[in-house]
């Protein structure tokens, strides 16, 4: 039976890198696609080892598709509410972070690109590692329904193979179990970091309406595919190495 193809929006990290096993194991094949933002400091690793991916586990179950740069719709993104002064955005929004804001210019054009690359290749699943315990506002349920909606518009649906995870020990122990090395091999990203646990609910509220209000219309005037209704998919642990 041929496996379903899903798009993860691959880094390098130990997040995306365990989201990739977890993809393999519920019988997907797995395109690893690299996003450069050209805010990031890279060694070349995270490509290295998405290729030793490909050819240890074969194209059949792993394959890396490139590097998309996502710089043009970045600039975008950011145009959009670049010249919006912080006293209006407040009153428009809700507070929020300059920190957050960058991520969600960043993440979102992550996505209008994997978007574009499963349109055009009857693509119906795309993937991310996120974790809701990480404290960015991206990844917080409010701002991840917003992109589920873009997708689901689409005919996609988002898979979330670690969303509910919080123990950095079991994630490691787990890709042992896997036969590889629990070594982040991700470019370091100069813009983001994590809120303050405090402010997380309401930060993430104003860049839900952000993303909903100023990015998302844009978008949807952009992409054009017909609906498909999304299928769902669990996600346990498996036990089968990769050898």
């Amino acid at each position: 039976m041929e496996r379903k193809k899903v798009l993860l929006m691959y880094s390098g990290g130990l997040d995306s890198i365990l989201s990739m096993a977890r993809l393999v194991l519920a019988d997907y094949k797995v395109l690893l696609v690299h996003f450069d933002n050209g805010c990031s400091k890279s060694i070349g690793l995270e490509v290295d080892r998405a290729l030793s991916f490909q050819e240890k586990m074969g194209k059949e179950k792993i394959e890396y598709v490139g590097k998309i740069t996502t710089v043009p719709e970045f600039r975008n993104n950011i145009r959009a509410i670049a010249n919006i002064p912080f006293s209006e955005m407040i009153k428009r929004y809700g507070d929020t972070t300059y920190s957050q804001l960058q991520c969600l210019n960043c993440r979102a054009a992550m996505y209008y690109e994997a978007i574009k690359f499963c349109e055009k290749n009857d693509i119906h699943f795309i993937a991310e590692g996120a974790r809701k315990s990480q404290l960015f506002a991206i990844e917080q349920p409010q701002v991840i329904e917003v992109f589920r909606r873009l997708l689901a518009e689409r005919g996609i649906e988002l898979l979330l193979p670690l969303y509910e995870d919080d123990n950095d020990f079991s994630r490691e122990s787990e890709l042992i179990m896997y036969n590889i090395a629990p070594i982040p091999s991700e470019e370091k990203c100069l813009l983001g970091m994590p809120l303050d646990e405090k402010v997380a609910e309401e930060h993430t509220r104003a860049i839900a309406r952000i993303l909903e209000e100023e990015i998302v219309p844009r978008y949807i005037k952009e992409l054009k595919s017909p609906y498909c209704p999304p299928q769902r998919q669990y996600f346990g642990r498996g036990s089968i190495p990769f050898d």
